[in-house]
């Protein structure tokens, strides 16, 4: 007959088991550790030196956005909407991008008429507005649902300029160069990390989502002009005249 030493370690023998059972069946249901990417991208100038001889360093506006590389289920909410402004013949911002579903309201704030126009693989895009101060005429929105770049001209002001990117993912942040970006609440693994500015060529990696990654370094070169640069004929002008020199108005 088992004695009662015996019975209380059977006791806090079985106690012990209930309790790593039941903390194991904790561990197993808290949800994983969301992932994220993060980083810096830099812009240089391949045609812009300074006085020692570098390569001249850009603040351009960047866009980041991931993209699924092994189906991962991407995070769509509601569409946002994006301010385009006209002003003083010119569109601003130059160059943006956004996620494919957002709407995109042009506003004007000239005292003249606009006629912008885009080619997108769909059909043609024309957007009329009216001076400013002629109330709902002077703006109009319309949603961009096919994954394309746009550039926008005026048919009006020949020098006016602009390009849109059109990306399907939400996953979208524009910045300027040499600011950090980051995603987060990602699921881990292997996805695509699309950078791009104006005049430079689009790039498109591979990066691993992790916990706690590393930060990716990138790194654009500008060729033939010089986004956010004063003076006559930058960038504005320079964008339309570098990047399509057949379009009218030259």
């Amino acid at each position: 007959m088992p004695c009662a030493k015996d019975m209380l370690d059977a006791k806090q023998n079985n106690t012990i088991r209930f309790v790593l059972y039941a903390l194991s069946l904790s561990l197993f249901s808290l949800p994983a550790l969301a992932a994220e990417v993060r980083g810096t991208v830099s812009v240089r100038h391949g045609e812009l030196f300074g006085a020692d001889g570098t390569v001249s360093e850009s603040t351009a506006t960047v866009s980041v956005a991931l993209l699924p590389a092994e189906g991962q289920s991407l995070p769509w909410g509601p569409a946002r909407v994006r301010d385009i402004l006209l002003d003083s013949g010119r569109i601003e911002p130059l160059y943006t991008a956004i996620s494919r579903g957002d709407r995109v309201r042009f506003r004007n704030q000239d005292d003249s008429y606009h006629v912008l126009f885009a080619h997108s693989r769909m059909q043609p895009i024309e957007v009329r507005l009216d001076r400013a101060g002629a109330g709902a005429a002077a703006q109009s929105s319309l949603t961009l649902s096919e994954s394309t770049d746009l550039h926008w001209f005026c048919r009006i002001h020949a020098k006016s300029y602009a390009r849109i990117d059109v990306l399907d993912t939400p996953l979208v942040q524009n910045i300027r160069a040499g600011e950090k970006f980051e995603f987060t609440g990602l699921a881990p693994g292997n996805w695509l990390l699309r950078v791009a500015a104006l005049g430079a060529e689009t790039r498109t990696l591979e990066v691993r989502a992790l916990t706690a990654p590393p930060p990716v370094q990138v790194q654009l070169t500008i060729k033939g002009f010089r986004p956010g640069a004063g003076g006559a004929g930058a960038p504005h002008s320079l964008a339309v005249e570098r990047l399509f020199p057949s379009q009218p108005g030259r």
